[in-house]
């Protein structure tokens, strides 16, 4: 990511939960970078995200299963950067390689579901990080070292029941 850096191809680089005022509830990089270039692309994708127009990429917290569709994009030199926003989260995603705007999608589509069946009351600051734990281990379902794994909410919650029980 930063110069002289290589990437590899195909893969999930970041993932992020934000939100709507820009605090950071959870963040995955999913390759080794410094923390000045993680600053970079936080500032990258909420550039991009305000470029598009305040609220164009939101969806209400009833409509977020149609969230993959609303999904704002743009590309940053080999990499692609995906975000979108329910209720008052915001989520972002930055992958590269065949992991373009579409599987990116589908990503923070999972995420959001997830959250939506881990939470219960509402996308919000304050609900999500009273259900940390069990988002950061649906995140870890859906993407493992870079690598999508799972994209439907009743795969990731079978997976979760399964680590608790261990």
């Amino acid at each position: 990511w930063g110069a002289g850096e290589m990437v590899l191809a195909g893969r999930v680089l970041c993932v992020m939960m934000a939100s709507a005022s820009g605090h950071i509830i959870l963040e995955r990089f999913y390759d080794p970078i410094s923390e000045p270039d993680q600053m970079r692309w936080r500032d990258r994708l909420h550039r991009a995200e305000a470029s598009s127009g305040a609220g164009a990429s939101t969806v209400g917290e009833s409509d977020c299963d149609k969230l993959a569709t609303r999904c704002g994009v743009a590309r940053h030199g080999d990499e692609n950067m995906v975000w979108c926003g329910v209720g008052d989260l915001r989520f972002y995603a930055v992958g590269s390689g065949e992991y373009d705007e579409y599987t990116l999608a589908e990503v923070l589509q999972a995420l959001a579901s997830s959250v939506k069946g881990i939470v219960k009351k509402g996308f919000t600051e304050a609900h999500a990080f009273d259900h940390y734990g069990m988002i950061c281990l649906a995140l870890d379902e859906i993407v493992s070292e870079g690598v999508v794994e799972a994209t439907t909410w009743d795969t990731i919650r079978r997976a979760i029941k399964l680590k608790m029980a261990d």
